[in-house]
């Protein structure tokens, strides 16, 4: 999204944000049950994504790897010499707005300070944020955890992992995407 693009909403959002106060704070129209009731709802959903939101980030940024790199300086580094910074920025904060766990913003974490690290390029760290976002948790984990080299034919987890691009659809080993996550996520276990 442009900055022009990005402005308009931004000025919307609060205009929108406005708007609802007065309508809220109309007596005519709080009398309206449904109304007044849906616009209350809505302020409540907010707050709670809000506060939701804040919870993914701390995760993120708290990821004891994360930390490490970030202390290292390598977060300056990598980032000043990345043509693609604002896009992995914007797939980070996507990713981590739309995940429904609270345990993959730390492995998102982990993945970032693979990159910051060079294990991974931005190709591979924008591709494991989507994979990561389309994965089931504990699928993931059960991916991390347990590794054959033959393959993870009939195991219900590699089976759904296929649309995450983590899994390869002819004999479910590992993809270089899967094998990128694993080097990433024993590249930042904990000293």
């Amino acid at each position: 999204m442009s900055n022009p693009e990005r402005n308009l909403l931004e000025a919307f959002l609060e205009g929108g944000e406005a708007i609802a106060d007065l309508i809220i704070n109309n007596e005519a129209i709080e009398a309206v049950p449904v109304v007044g009731t849906a616009f209350k709802l809505s302020r409540g959903l907010t707050d709670l994504r809000s506060r939701a939101l804040r919870a993914k980030l701390h995760k993120f940024l708290t990821e004891p790897s994360l930390i490490r790199s970030i202390e290292a300086g390598r977060l300056r580094d990598r980032l000043n010499s990345d043509e693609h910074r604002s896009a992995i920025g914007e797939a980070l904060f996507l990713t981590l707005d739309k995940v429904t766990d609270l345990k993959k913003p730390a492995l998102l974490g982990r993945a970032f300070a693979g990159y910051l690290d060079e294990v991974i390029d931005t190709e591979t760290l924008l591709a494991l944020a989507h994979a990561v976002d389309l994965a089931f948790v504990y699928d993931l984990e059960y991916f991390l955890t347990h590794h054959d080299p033959e393959g993870q034919e009939g195991n219900p987890s590699a089976f759904r992992l296929l649309p995450s691009g983590l899994v390869d659809y002819s004999n479910f080993k590992d993809t270089p995407l899967g094998a990128a996550l694993r080097a990433v996520t024993s590249h930042t276990q904990a000293p």
